[in-house]
């Protein structure tokens, strides 16, 4: 009987520690379980763009700030009113790499394949990728994670609003061949309440006053530099051109003047160049110091099979491509036609870039037209806000 009382209370101990290890692996395990499911954000934190960030290999979290920072202007350039777009920081926690999470309402009429390009684009730009997309099967909520090497730092979801409008878009025209206008035409450009960008040819006659008075006008300034035409010899660029044959420190050297000859520029477009263009190798050697300087590149477009643009991205450098040329026909009438005609192109991509050239009926048609779209609520913006 004593033998039989001790295996009981010997049982009892054993079961009491048993439900205590239990207990205090359970409470252990609740611990966790309320760490991980806490609030992981911190309120909307606002964020400032750099002029000319760019990521370095292998710094996630430099991307990861750099998406945060230039997604928000991707979507506004798509037609996502301002207001709906969402940022907010991710605290640490187990097993997370997510440095951001941004979230935005999308308008009815903007697919969503259209976004999930687009970002796809900048984060690639930025030297990172996609690291995992979803769209749900009514095309209603996409859910996308970027990041570096397959490890995400930045989670961006959008939602389809069918009571959202989008905007009517974004337009930037570039006025290229200044240098050596009469003033009452450079002054008639510049009087342009809407913005514009002057691309300027370096070292002409009036190179330092057009660009002066652009800048002071509120217009964006831009350096037009000369290329080889597929045309080339018979179609001469220049002396100051950059040809297929020239070295890297003879680029070097001409761009570096066509910087001192424009120091208000902050991005350049190419003047012919259909043959430069069209060769990736002798385009990239062309935006390597294009990217030393710090500017952006706007392909001109010049040729249907350049390479600029896509190298240019390729290399994270900030670039956008010419999608129509407004004066074809140098009449009035022609170039108002061209300009409705990309105005119509902003509502279906949301951000387009357009070049004329300064002569009289160029201005003509952009003083008539301009006030007119921006009432039907086209924005005008510089080359340099198009591009990002």
């Amino acid at each position: 009987m004593r033998m039989a009382r001790r295996r009981r209370r010997m049982s009892l101990r054993l079961w009491t520690l048993a439900f205590v290890l239990a207990l205090a692996a359970g409470l252990a395990g609740w611990m966790r379980w309320r760490t991980v499911v806490a609030p992981t954000y911190e309120p909307n934190i606002a964020l400032t763009e750099p002029e000319h960030w760019r990521t370095l290999p292998a710094d996630p979290l430099a991307f990861a700030d750099s998406v945060a920072s230039q997604a928000p202007a991707i979507l506004k350039g798509l037609g996502v009113p301002e207001g709906v777009v969402s940022i907010r920081r991710s605290k640490a926690q187990t097993g997370s790499t997510a440095r951001w999470v941004m979230t935005s309402d999308v308008p009815d009429g903007l697919p969503l394949a259209v976004c999930n390009l687009q970002l796809t684009r900048l984060a690639r730009r930025l030297g990172g990728d996609v690291v995992e997309a979803v769209e749900d099967r009514n095309g209603a909520r996409l859910s996308m994670f970027v990041g570096m090497d397959g490890v995400p730092t930045n989670q961006i979801i959008l939602k389809r609003n069918a009571g959202l409008d989008r905007l009517s878009g974004r337009v930037a025209i570039i006025v290229v061949d200044f240098g050596n206008q009469d003033e009452a035409l450079i002054r008639g450009f510049c009087a342009l309440k809407q913005t514009i960008t002057f691309s300027v040819f370096p070292g002409r006659e009036k190179t330092a006053r057009i660009a002066e008075q652009a800048a002071a006008a509120g217009h964006g300034v831009m350096v037009y530099l000369s290329m080889e035409p597929l045309s080339y010899p018979r179609h001469d660029p220049g002396p100051d051109a950059v040809l297929m044959d020239h070295t890297p420190e003879k680029i070097r050297m001409l761009i570096r003047m066509a910087r001192a000859n424009l120091p208000q520029a902050t991005g350049l477009n190419n003047h012919m160049g259909s043959r430069l263009t069209e060769d990736p190798t002798a385009i990239g050697r062309v935006l390597k110091e294009i990217d030393r300087h710090g500017l952006f590149f706007v392909d001109s477009f010049t040729s249907p099979r350049s390479m600029a643009w896509s190298v240019a991205e390729e290399m994270g450098i900030p670039a956008g491509r010419n999608a129509k040329f407004l004066d074809r026909e140098d009449t009035k009438e022609a170039v108002e036609k061209s300009v409705e005609a990309l105005a119509e192109m902003a509502g279906i991509t949301g951000t387009v870039i357009g070049i004329g050239n300064a002569r009289p009926a160029t201005l003509a048609a952009l003083e008539r037209m301009l006030p007119k779209l921006e009432k039907r609520g086209i924005e005008f913006v510089s080359a340099r806000d198009a591009v990002r």
